[in-house]
């Protein structure tokens, strides 16, 4: 079926260092969605000075070619990230 999207990440229990989505378009969002059990993930956003709570069941759009992004380590729980 036709998808708005031009590629789909599972990414399961992993950091995600702080960085800019080179791929992307800088004119066009990006669809973070955080899934898992009993996680205190944080979608930490430096260019915004912001961390955000991105615990399961979370959606986030962000310009990921424009804003540098990241998830530090949040301890306990399973976490799945669609993006």
């Amino acid at each position: 079926w036709p998808l708005s999207f031009s590629g789909i990440k599972v990414i399961v229990n992993r950091e995600m260092p702080h960085h800019q989505d080179p791929g992307a378009s800088p004119s066009v969002y990006d669809l973070l969605v955080s899934l898992g059990q009993d996680h205190q993930a944080i979608l930490d956003l430096p260019d915004l000075g912001a961390q955000l709570g991105y615990p399961p069941g979370t959606m986030v759009y962000i310009a990921g070619k424009v804003l540098e992004h990241g998830v530090p380590r949040w301890g306990d729980g399973e976490r799945i990230v669609i993006a």
